[in-house]
């Protein structure tokens, strides 16, 4: 499989806020990446990075291809091209992703602006779109505002709306947050479903590892803006090497065998990121934590696909 993301090095800041430092991935075509990590460690900023699309005022390094074309050197008026033909993104709160004083059905039919067809062939398309991410009778719910619809429904639109012009690359920021279980269950058997006829790349970026576990071929897991470590699923679920990432999954209510009295958590808190350590970022809340943490940490690779930044392990 071609690569058709990669991010290597990615630095950005807002100010002296060093929100990513020196992120890579990769994905490719065919394939479905997850990226998780708790709240704060650079998922949101680097889905958003991904697009084109980071805060204002933020300074970007690195390299960020896809398919080949850089999307930090390139044009504005370039990235706002690629923006929906090339990469498309689904954000956390479909609400706010919409306008609230439009129909969904006038707004997808703008989203195929650059598409040279007539507006009833684009009103054809947003209806067979919703058809495919299992909204029932989308003739109805083409004329309706998003306020009229529910949370469900909202977040199969805002899918709907990034599938439009078929994106090379596909991003899901935290897609089932808002979501209760039932609606939860749907919406990952909807992406299951997804990945069977998508051709192109998809990175959820989530806090739920369950997710990550029914979707995802790879996993790329972020603390304080990097990435601590790198694998397949599997790898990652049965054997992370890095003491952050192991204290992820113990976190996660699927791993507690039986009652207890107190759910795990992680002790400490993420650093300050206007003055992170030149050291492991993790050191400070690291059980396995020894004085040469303290020094710039190493890329351990330990297989082709799994490689750990973590002075306490060896190949």
């Amino acid at each position: 499989m071609s690569a058709l993301l990669e991010v290597t090095e990615l630095r950005l800041s807002y100010g002296p806020v060093q929100a990513l430092r020196g992120a890579s991935l990769t994905a490719r075509a065919g394939e479905v990446i997850g990226i998780v990590g708790e709240s704060g460690c650079g998922k949101s900023t680097l889905a958003s990075a991904l697009i084109g699309l980071p805060a204002p005022g933020a300074t970007l390094s690195g390299e960020l291809r896809i398919r080949g074309e850089d999307m930090i050197t390139t044009t504005e008026a370039r990235r706002r091209e690629l923006r929906g033909d090339r990469v498309a993104m689904i954000f956390q709160d479909p609400m706010s992703a919409f306008n609230p004083v439009l129909t969904l059905g006038q707004q997808l039919v703008d989203f195929q602006h650059r598409a040279n067809v007539s507006r009833a062939e684009k009103l054809a398309r947003a209806r067979a779109m919703l058809a495919s991410v299992g909204i029932p009778d989308p003739e109805l719910v083409l004329r309706r505002y998003m306020h009229e619809l529910s949370g469900g429904m909202r977040q199969r639109a805002a899918i709907a709306a990034a599938l439009m012009m078929q994106p090379d690359l596909l991003i899901a920021d935290e897609p089932t947050t808002a979501l209760d279980v039932t609606m939860e269950a749907q919406i990952i058997h909807l992406f299951r479903e997804l990945r069977q006829q998508y051709q192109g790349s998809i990175v959820i970026v989530t806090h739920h590892l369950g997710v990550v576990g029914e979707l995802c071929d790879r996993v790329y897991v972020m603390y304080a803006g990097e990435v601590v470590e790198e694998g397949t699923t599997d790898e990652i679920y049965h054997n992370a090497r890095h003491p952050y990432a192991r204290a992820l999954i113990a976190c996660d209510p699927a791993h507690i065998q039986g009652p207890v009295a107190r759910l795990p958590t992680i002790p400490g808190r993420l650093p300050d990121l206007t003055a992170p350590p030149a050291g492991c970022a993790f050191a400070s809340r690291c059980p396995q934590a020894a004085p040469g943490c303290a020094h710039p940490v190493p890329r351990v690779r330990l297989s082709e696909s799994h490689a750990v930044l973590c002075h306490q392990v060896t190949p």
